[in-house]
Formats: C-alpha cells, sequence, structure tokens
C-alpha cells in the first residue's frame, strides 16, 4: 500500500496490481499458521482500496492432453468466485478493480498443437468472463533436459513452454527446430485476429460436443466470426450452426484454418453458413456476411456499460450511459440464458429496475438501444449480478469455509430460527452453485441426502430444536470436493423460508 501511494504520488494514472490465488486451484483456501484467513481474504480486505486490478495466474491442474483441453470450461467459474471475493473484500473500491490473467498457458504439451488449443480456448473464455488483460507465457523458454514426450496426434513435445523455439537441444543430444521457429499456440494467437479485432462485440456461442468448444464475436463491419475447436484428435466433425436473431448470407464463407502438424494458417472458400467440417485437433474461424433480410444497421452506438445497484433479494436497479449518434426511442433490458437472450423489460430512461427475481441467484443482463426506425444498436457490455437473501426473515444461515487445499474444503453451517414460534424437526435445503463442488461422504452434527448440485440437510436427535427467537442454533458441516470453482451456496431455505444469509467465504 506505501509502494502503490508513492507510485501514483509520482503518476497518478499509473495502475496497481496485487496478486490473489485462482479460486479453487492450490492454495487458494490455504491458512497459515498464525494467520486469521487465507491469502486473498488477507490480501483484498488490506490491499484492496489501494489497488486497481488483481493478477491471476491460469495453469490448470491436468493428467492428460485430454483433461487439461477439458479444463478452461472451469475457468468461467473461477472468475466468478474471484469477482464475488474481489466484491466481499476489497471494501468500496471493489467495483474498480479489475482481472487481469497475466500468465498462462497450457503446462501440458503446451509446443503442440495441444498448446494451440488451449490458447486459443483460453484467451476468448477469459475475455468472455470480464478479464480486461491476458498474456501469454511466454515467447521463448527453452528446452529442458526430461520434457520430450509424443502428443496425442503423434508430435513431438519438446517439453518448450515458449511460444517460438529457442533452438537448443538438451543433454540426450535431442533438438528443437531452428531458432524462432513457431510453436502450435504461435498460429493460434494469430487466428484470435482473425476472429475478433478491437472495437468488435464478443456474443455468446455453445456447443452441444464436450470436444467441440465454440466462441463467436460480432464484428464493426456488420459480419460475424465463429471459431471451431475441434479437441478429438482422431475424428472429424461435422458442425451444423445454428443462429438467433441474426441470419447469414447463403455466399460461401470465407474459412480459416490451422491444423495437427500445419506450419501455416490456411484461407479458403468452403462449407456454408450452416455447416462446416472441423478436422481433427484443429482451429476452425469461419467469416460470415450477414443476409439481406437481416434489420438495417443503425448508427446508435451500444449503450454504455452498465452498472448494477440497489441489489436485494427480489429487485436490482441498473444504470447506464445513453446511446449515441442519434435519437433513442426506448432501451430493451435482455437476460441472458446460456446462448439465449430474453427480452426483461424496456424503458424510455437509462435505468431499468427488475423486480421479482429469484433471492441468491446471479443475473447477466444487456441493454440495447431503439432508434427511430425501430432498428436495434449493439448490446452494451453485460453486467452480472447476485441478488442477496431477505434482510428480514425467520430464519438466518451463517456459511463458512474455514480451509482448503485445491481439491477439497471444509464447510461450516449455523441455522438459527429467529421467528416467534420454535421448530421442532427441521429440513434446510441449499444448491452447490456449481458443478465443480459437491459434498462428500464427511459430514458432522446432521443427516445430508444429496441429490446432484442439490443438498437436503436434516437434524440430529440432539438439535433437532430450534428455540423461537435465536435462542439457540444448530451447527454442522461437511468436506466438500471440488475439480475448479467452490463457491458458497447463493440461498438456503429452512422448512421452506428463505433464510437470511452471511458468509465468510
Amino acid at each position: 500500500m506505501q509502494y502503490a501511494s508513492a507510485m501514483k504520488a509520482v503518476d497518478p494514472t499509473i495502475k496497481i496490481g496485487a496478486v490473489v490465488t485462482d479460486p479453487g486451484n492450490w492454495p487458494d483456501g490455504v491458512v497459515g499458521s498464525g494467520d486469521t484467513g487465507d491469502w486473498n481474504r488477507t490480501v483484498l480486505s488490506i490491499a484492496g482500496p489501494s489497488i486497481d486490478f488483481a493478477i491471476m495466474h491460469y495453469y490448470p491442474n491436468h493428467t492428460t492432453a485430454a483433461d487439461v483441453l477439458q479444463q478452461t470450461k472451469l475457468l468461467a467459474g473461477e472468475l466468478v468466485q474471484l469477482r464475488q471475493k474481489i466484491d466481499h473484500y476489497a471494501g468500496p473500491n471493489a467495483a474498480n478493480i479489475g482481472i487481469a490473467v497475466t500468465e498462462t498457458a497450457s503446462n501440458y504439451q503446451s509446443d503442440t498443437q495441444v498448446g494451440g488449443l488451449f490458447t486459443a480456448d483460453v484467451y476468448f473464455t477469459a475475455l468472455e468472463n470480464g478479464v480486461f488483460n491476458i498474456d501469454y507465457w511466454d515467447t521463448r523458454n527453452g528446452m529442458p533436459d526430461n520434457g520430450v514426450t509424443t502428443a496425442p496426434d503423434g508430435t513431438t513435445s519438446y517439453g518448450d513452454g515458449g511460444m517460438i523455439s529457442s533452438g537448443n537441444c538438451n543433454s540426450d543430444g535431442v533438438c528443437e527446430p531452428p531458432l524462432n521457429t513457431p510453436f502450435a499456440p504461435y498460429y493460434a494467437f494469430q487466428m484470435l485476429g482473425k476472429v475478433a479485432q478491437p472495437g468488435d462485440t464478443l456474443v455468446r456461442a455453445g456447443s452441444d460436443n464436450a470436444l467441440l468448444a465454440v466462441h463467436a464475436a460480432r464484428n464493426t463491419d456488420g459480419g460475424l466470426s465463429v471459431e471451431l475447436l475441434n479437441q478429438d484428435p482422431a475424428t472429424a466433425y461435422t458442425v451444423d450452426l445454428h443462429y438467433d436473431g441474426w441470419t447469414p448470407s447463403t455466399a460461401t464463407p470465407t474459412v480459416h484454418s490451422f491444423g495437427s502438424r500445419s506450419t501455416a494458417i490456411t484461407t479458403t472458400q468452403q462449407g456454408s453458413a450452416g455447416r462446416q467440417v472441423v478436422p481433427p485437433y484443429s482451429i476452425v474461424t469461419v467469416k460470415l456476411r450477414p443476409s439481406a433480410t437481416n434489420p438495417v444497421a443503425t448508427a446508435l452506438s451500444a449503450p454504455a456499460a452498465p452498472t448494477a445497484g440497489a441489489v436485494t433479494a427480489t429487485s436490482a436497479t441498473i444504470s447506464w450511459r445513453p446511446s449515441t449518434g442519434g435519437p433513442v426511442t426506448r432501451y430493451a433490458v435482455y437476460q441472458q440464458f446460456g446462448t439465449n437472450s430474453v427480452l426483461l423489460g424496456d424503458t424510455t430512461a437509462t435505468s431499468f429496475t427488475a423486480r421479482n427475481l429469484i433471492p441468491g441467484t446471479a443475473y447477466t443482463l444487456n441493454v440495447l438501444a431503439t432508434d427511430t426506425n425501430g432498428y436495434l444498436s449493439l448490446p452494451s457490455a453485460p453486467v452480472t449480478f447476485t441478488t442477496g437473501t431477505p434482510a428480514t426473515s425467520t430464519c438466518a444461515v451463517t456459511y463458512d469455509i474455514s480451509g482448503g487445499w485445491g481439491s477439497g474444503f471444509v464447510a461450516s453451517v449455523t441455522v438459527t430460527n429467529t421467528g416467534p414460534d420454535p421448530i421442532t424437526g427441521w429440513t434446510l435445503a441449499f444448491t452447490m452453485p456449481a458443478t465443480t463442488e459437491s459434498v462428500s461422504g464427511s459430514t458432522w452434527n446432521a443427516t445430508f441426502a444429496v441429490n446432484g448440485q442439490n443438498v437436503v440437510v436434516t437434524p440430529a436427535a440432539y438439535n433437532a430444536t430450534l428455540a423461537a427467537n435465536a435462542a439457540n442454533s444448530a451447527s454442522f458441516g461437511f468436506i466438500g470436493n471440488q475439480t475448479g470453482a467452490n463457491p458458497p451456496p447463493a440461498s438456503f431455505t429452512l422448512n421452506g423460508t428463505v433464510c437470511t444469509t452471511t458468509y465468510s467465504p
């Protein structure tokens, strides 16, 4: 904090970052001897007022090439949890703190197509989930003595973490390609620019094939770019493409491809806007033009990034700066559901209050402006918020994560009856919000029934009665398993009533 103060005294525009741990990965959740909290809790609560961004490194756990390519699916949840920790601990400055991933690469065969596929996927996944900056490790790294392995497509991995070859040899006489020869991540990084450039808008995309990752961007020239990543080393996939709210031209699209064993990106006209063949272990970017049936483009700019305020258990107010470029007749507010959007409401003002929301639920909204011809602008940047629990209720729950080790955590729960009548025989229900966490078989002081992510807790004989007016409480807990993020449950219900909830995550 002294360093940040001294630097900004010389240059007020300088930005200061503090290192945080990646939620759900060691050493996240580890509390050192004599400390009162883990690293993120301690650093953010102390340095929050002085920093501009949080620094995260992303090197996911893995056991195989297939595993490391699937790990990027966990990044979105980990970033959401990190944002929750920033909001929870960093104080009034929390909303101004960005997230930068200042190191990432596949830490398994990164100099092969495994690393290329990982790079293409992780960059867009991070940017789609609010990261403002992401850096690759590194340009040149060199070849270790014991790093030579064979990738799933039969190519050689030299164990080099660089984007281009250092040209060295190991003690066994095995040598890398000549100095500055590009490895696959180099071309994967180039392919990012085929999808999106500054000023373009990332849009949601998804796949029903676990081995096919998809990313997309609406380009400033009116086109749409779709990147398809085939993570299967042996099988080509015929992909049927579907579009929501946008109609492509029937002309044969331009397709950029980088495949296994390739030494350059190829560009051809092939397939159609509705169907493409994606070869094994390849990165394919389809460049699409809009159909003449699409609405005429509007001169309106996208509304400025909205902010959420006055968030309660059942409502939230979002506000934004107006669009420019012409008169606006109304603003439409859309709620995002996976790859789909649903109109939540509209207004002529530059704020909107969403009501009848579900307590303890995450919401993502975009705002679009409508011009005098009825045409929509591009969407604003998304705003995400989580509704809370009721300010007053007849029950209260405290949820505390008291320790963790990267693949598991200890959770303690306390439930209190704050109502005027005693409760004998209670049922507490909650949902684990991430598929990456679950209740293990180790529980205490209560009986747990688990169905997927849904958990129902019933008491032991000795804590089955909850006296009225908070005269006593029941405490119990469990060991949680995790393979990524482990955010706390958003809400708890006691005998069907939503409780006031406090967290110490």
